[in-house]
């Protein structure tokens, strides 16, 4: 099933209710933006590995479209999804693109992309909803939404300055069980960002408290043209009127045409 770059009335209500229901629940819930339009065709529950990525989507560029690719390329995963969260992590200012606008643009990019990208066309490509921000919550979701998941078969794409963050003592009251945790669950695709490089990884890895963890953090190319792209610089352009095609996927520059979100 195709899906227009912009959902229907109906649609759309049932993303806002979807999600507004996933930011009150207080247990890992996860679905998928399929599931909540009433298309629960896609297969993403049956996958065996699973890549994604996390991100508000305000708007979703090229840069997470790469990063989703190149994860699913180095792992050769059966599934890639791009993960939505009510609850993001300092990201719940309500700015820009309406939040069901944005889950819907993970799933109509994703069809694009795999029509137009070999890296993803033999995967299964889903937008998720998830109601809790954190990793380790998200992890836990997958996990119990796609039962067949190999132990080593679930993968956060992040950028450098995200697993520096994972890694930092001062996010945690007891580090060594909680990324114990994390790490028993999911594993970690890195990319350069900004000045960041493969080296900088591996000195980060290298330190002995991370030593442990190393086997379930793989580096990820990622061209140098996106290594700094950010959705702020996207939507300050936007704002000016700027043509947002070198900076975003077609549906995601149709559905900000239409709906003026900047």
């Amino acid at each position: 099933m195709m899906w227009n770059d912009i959902p229907a009335p109906e649609a759309h209500s049932r993303l806002t209710k979807a999600l507004q229901i996933l930011g009150s629940v207080t247990d890992p819930t996860i679905t998928s933006v399929a599931e909540a339009t009433g298309d629960p065709s896609r297969p993403w529950r049956d996958c065996q590995s699973l890549v994604t990525v996390a991100g508000s989507f305000n708007p979703l560029h090229w840069a997470h479209l790469e990063l989703l690719a190149c994860g699913v390329s180095t792992v050769s995963a059966d599934a890639g999804a791009f993960i939505l969260s009510p609850n993001t992590v300092d990201k719940m200012l309500p700015l820009g693109m309406d939040l069901a606008d944005r889950a819907w643009t993970t799933q109509t990019t994703l069809d694009w992309a795999g029509m137009h990208d070999t890296r993803l066309a033999r995967a299964s490509l889903s937008g998720l909803l998830i109601s809790h921000g954190l990793y380790v919550d998200q992890a836990r979701a997958l996990r119990h939404g796609c039962a067949n998941l190999s132990e080593a078969g679930l993968w956060f794409v992040v950028g450098f300055d995200k697993i520096v963050q994972i890694f930092d003592p001062r996010y945690y009251t007891d580090r060594t069980t909680s990324l114990g945790t994390l790490f028993a669950l999911a594993g970690f695709l890195v990319a350069p960002r900004d000045e960041a490089t493969h080296a900088d990884l591996a000195n980060l890895l290298a330190a002995p408290q991370n030593l442990s963890y190393a086997t379930r953090v793989r580096p990820i190319e990622l061209p140098a043209t996106l290594a700094s792209v950010a959705s702020t610089g996207i939507r300050a352009r936007a704002s000016f009127g700027t043509t947002l095609s070198d900076d975003v996927p077609p549906p995601v520059a149709a559905m900000i045409e239409a709906r003026h979100c900047y």
